[in-house]
C-alpha cells in the first residue's frame, strides 16, 4: 500500500482531535473560570531512502533523502491566560486578577478553581455550587495577658481556641515557647491564685490576688521583675492553619476585600473580621489536571508553590465580578476553518491514493 495513504489517515485523525477541542472551547465561550485547549502536531518517523554523504576531495556533501510517515499528536495544552472580567455585584461573586487558584475542598480531596461563583449555606460557610469548601486561614478569638518591665522586655500569655502559648521577647531572643503550655496552679497564703509557666528562659510565674490585680514575675534571663499586667483580648486571623470561611448567623452584612480578607458587622453593629482567603499558586498552571465542574487537580507537573495571600504575589481579589472564559470566537472559528481544510486536504490524498492503485490493479486487465 502507498505510504501517503498511512500518512492522509493519521492528518485525520489529528484533525478530527483538533477539532474536538475546538468544539469544547466554543461550548465553555460562557463558562466562569474556563480555560481553552489548545492541540500542537508533530511529525512521524521518516523512512529513511538514502543516508548524507559528506564531502570529499572532488565533491561535495550529500543530503539525506528521507519520506515521512505521517504526523502525530503533540500537546493539548491548557492556556491559562486571564479571562475578561463580568460585573455582577454579587458579594459571593470573586474575580482573580493575576496568578493564583481558590481552593476548595471536599472532605480529604482538595481541588483548585479560577470560577468564583460561591455561595453561603445554612451554616454560614462559603462553598461553592458543589457544596465544597472555599478555604482560607480563619479567625481565633481568645485572652490573654501582656507585661512589660522597665528595660522594654515583655511576655505574653494567650489562649486562643484553647491552645495557651507563651511569647518572651528580649534584647537577645524572640520566639513563642512551649505551645499549649499546662500552667501548675496553686494558691498562695492570701488565697491569691498562683499559675506558673515553665519555659527554656526559666519560670513565668502569674500571681492574681482577691481584687483581681495581676502581676507577672518575669525569669531571670529577661530581667527578674515583678510586674503588673493587664489582660487582653485576642483576635485577628490565625495564618498557620487553613480552613472553611464561614459567617455567623448575627451577621447583618459582609464584604470581600482585595487581600481576601472578608469583614461582616455583627448584630452590634461593630466591624468583625470573618476569616481570609488563600490562593494556590503554581508555577506551572498548564501542568494541573481538569477534573470537570471548573475544578482542577495538582499534578506532578503543575509546580505547586504552596499558598500565598492576595495582594502579595501578584494576585488580587475581585468581589462583585467573575472571570469569564479566555476563550476568543473568532480565533476559534478561524482555528475550525483550518482544521475544515486540513481534513479536507488529507482525504484528497487518500482519494488520490486509492485512484492510483486502481491504476494499478486496471494493469492486470
Amino acid at each position: 500500500m502507498l505510504r501517503s495513504m498511512y500518512a492522509g489517515i493519521s492528518g485525520m485523525k489529528n484533525f478530527q482531535t483538533k477539532l474536538d477541542v475546538i468544539g469544547n472551547n466554543i461550548a465553555n465561550v460562557n463558562t466562569s473560570g474556563f480555560k481553552k485547549g489548545r492541540v500542537t502536531f508533530q511529525d512521524m518517523m521518516s523512512q529513511m531512502t538514502s543516508g548524507a554523504q559528506g564531502p570529499t576531495a572532488t565533491r561535495g556533501g550529500i543530503n539525506p533523502a528521507q519520506v515521512g510517515l505521517g504526523a502525530q499528536l503533540g500537546s493539548i495544552d491548557n492556556i491559562h491566560t486571564q479571562g475578561f472580567r463580568q460585573t455582577t455585584n454579587n458579594p459571593l461573586d470573586f474575580a482573580l486578577e493575576g496568578d493564583g487558584m481558590f481552593v476548595v475542598q471536599d472532605g480529604a480531596a482538595t481541588y483548585y478553581t479560577r470560577a468564583g461563583n460561591f455561595y453561603l449555606d445554612q451554616d454560614g460557610y462559603i462553598v461553592n455550587p458543589q457544596g465544597m469548601y472555599l478555604m482560607g486561614y480563619g479567625r481565633i478569638e481568645g485572652e490573654g495577658l501582656t507585661a512589660e518591665d522597665e528595660q522594654g522586655n515583655y511576655v505574653e500569655i494567650s489562649t486562643i481556641n484553647g491552645v495557651t502559648s507563651i511569647t518572651l521577647v528580649n534584647s537577645d531572643s524572640q520566639g513563642n515557647v512551649f505551645d499549649n503550655v499546662t500552667p501548675e496552679v496553686g494558691l498562695g497564703e492570701d488565697g491569691e491564685t498562683i499559675e506558673t509557666y515553665t519555659t527554656n528562659w526559666g519560670d513565668v510565674i502569674v500571681t492574681t490576688d482577691l481584687n483581681g490585680e495581676i502581676t507577672v514575675e518575669l525569669p531571670e534571663s529577661i530581667g527578674g521583675q515583678t510586674v503588673t499586667g493587664s489582660l487582653v483580648e485576642v483576635s485577628g486571623i490565625d495564618y498557620n492553619v487553613t480552613g472553611p470561611i464561614s459567617l455567623p448567623e448575627n451577621a447583618q452584612s459582609f464584604s470581600v476585600q482585595k487581600d481576601g480578607t472578608v469583614n461582616f458587622v455583627d448584630e452590634n453593629g461593630n466591624p468583625q473580621v470573618a476569616g481570609q482567603i488563600v490562593l494556590a499558586n503554581f508555577s506551572n498552571p498548564a501542568g494541573l489536571e481538569k477534573a470537570g465542574s471548573n475544578l482542577f487537580l495538582n499534578s506532578t507537573n503543575a509546580g505547586y508553590t504552596g499558598l500565598i495571600i492576595p495582594e502579595t504575589d501578584g494576585a488580587s481579589i475581585i468581589s462583585g465580578a467573575l472571570e469569564m472564559s479566555n476563550v476568543d470566537l473568532a480565533e476559534e472559528f478561524t482555528e475550525m476553518i483550518t482544521a475544515q481544510r486540513g481534513f479536507q486536504a488529507n482525504t484528497r490524498i487518500i482519494t488520490t491514493s486509492d485512484e492510483i492503485l486502481q491504476e494499478l490493479v486496471n494493469l492486470k486487465r
